[in-house]
């Protein structure tokens, strides 16, 4: 993953009003509202996907349209160790507005999801009608 990639979750557990794209990684807002946005980000010290393996360590930016509106940092300060981190937004969006996850900065290790122990999970709701 280079710097200032954007991460595609690629399975869908709830997509009502089909916002979310897997191709694309990017949810756009069907109505303009207030959303909640929570993403939780899993790294592995254990493996890499080509970079440097010293920890697991990824910084990831929540974006709305060009605007960064969440930053987070995940590190497993150890080798052979895995760690998650969440951030939580809750921000009015306009409608027609893309909101997405990219990481910002070279990483370490490998991003950590799997269905029987971790999920790297990006998530959004409306809040009022």
């Amino acid at each position: 993953m280079t710097d200032g990639a954007i991460i595609k979750f690629d399975e869908t557990e709830a997509n009502e009003g089909e916002g979310f794209s897997t191709s694309t990684g990017k949810f756009t807002a069907p109505f303009s509202g207030v959303y909640g946005f929570t993403w939780t980000f899993c790294v592995d010290s254990r493996t890499t996907d080509g970079g440097p393996l010293y920890y697991g360590e990824y910084g990831t930016k929540l974006m709305s349209g060009n605007s960064v509106i969440g930053v987070l940092h995940t590190d497993t300060e150890t080798t052979k160790d895995d760690a998650c981190s969440t951030g939580f937004v809750i921000k009015y969006i306009s409608e027609g507005t893309e909101v997405y996850v990219k990481n910002f900065y070279a990483h370490q290790g490998k991003i950590l999801s799997k269905e029987n122990h971790t999920r790297t999970t990006f998530s959004g709701w409306k809040l009022n009608q």
